[in-house]
């Protein structure tokens, strides 16, 4: 380990291979201080929402649900032509963004 002694205490010619392992050292330290860190976070689970639970969530009758224009982003038909699910993930950024 190179301490402030250990520099000042040095013989002139071990001064070269104490500054080189300075600058390796400042060169992990930066690459460690620039590199962009990653968040182990696993992504929400989506669930899909029928029309009573869009319904409770946004405090409006399930008929409303159905014709509000901007919840149709959201709206999945994969269980079939006449099975309508939200996105419950969708849902709540919608809420975030028209309370916020």
């Amino acid at each position: 380990m190179i301490t402030e002694s250990s520099i000042t205490d040095a013989k002139p010619d071990a001064l070269p291979s104490i500054a080189a392992e300075l600058a390796r050292l400042t060169a992990i330290l930066t690459q460690r201080l620039t590199a962009p860190t990653v968040a182990a976070v696993e992504p929400e689970r989506d669930e899909l929402l029928d029309v009573s639970s869009v319904a409770a969530l946004l405090n409006i009758k399930p008929e409303q649900v159905r014709r509000l224009a901007a919840l149709r982003p959201y709206r999945s038909t994969a269980l079939g032509p006449k099975t309508l699910r939200w996105s419950r993930a969708g849902v709540l950024r919608l809420i975030k963004r028209r309370t916020s």
